[in-house]
């Protein structure tokens, strides 16, 4: 392991005293558990994706499902549970540090020796590159066009939050007024995400 990257091996992703607080706490979990509920097939209908999907039950993720980069090589556990709550869409984040962390680690014990980046060529006018990227609400969709001397003449981004605004409308139905922060929060959607 190079030196550059064993300190973050070395990382704790997840602080184990601060987790076990909240799944020790009667309290917490009361209010979690049950909460903003999104069912699966709520969650099918509105074509949510990301954390909400996964912690609903849809087992998707761009990263194994359309590998892209070094991902047809690295081989993890997509955390999918079926409640739908906001405890699920807090462990459905939990468990992605714990894989995101040892990703990162495992990608860079694999790098190859050279140039990371080249140059492309100017794209002539009028082509378009389109791309998916699983980011840590979802999958990124974008979509440009390129104009005069490799110009961007169009761009198109589909932020996670745009599909998942909907959803929380349907989580927050037969909550009380003060679970509505936590059903927000554990969609934790972008207000400009959803605008792009």
């Amino acid at each position: 392991m190079g030196q550059e990257h064993a300190v973050l091996a070395g990382r704790r992703p997840v602080s184990p005293e601060v987790l076990a607080m909240a799944l020790e706490s009667a309290l917490v979990l009361d209010r979690l558990h049950g909460t903003g509920v999104l069912t699966n097939r709520t969650a099918r209908e509105l074509q949510v994706c990301g954390i909400a999907a996964r912690a609903s039950g849809i087992d998707a993720d761009t990263r194994r499902d359309h590998p892209y980069a070094a991902y047809n090589e690295l081989k993890f556990q997509v955390p999918v549970f079926d409640e739908g709550d906001v405890w699920c869409r807090m462990m459905v984040r939990v468990e992605e540090v714990r894989e995101s962390t040892n990703l990162i680690v495992r990608a860079l014990d694999s790098l190859p020796i050279g140039d990371a980046l080249r140059p492309l060529s100017n794209p002539s006018p009028g082509s378009n590159a389109f791309g998916l990227v699983e980011g840590w609400r979802g999958p990124i969709w974008h979509w440009v066009v390129f104009g005069r001397k490799g110009a961007l003449k169009r761009v198109k981004v589909k932020d996670p939050s745009f599909s998942n605004w909907t959803a929380l409308n349907y989580a927050i139905l037969n909550n009380i007024v003060p679970d509505f922060p936590l059903c927000n929060k554990s969609f934790n959607l972008s207000y400009a995400g959803n605008d792009l």
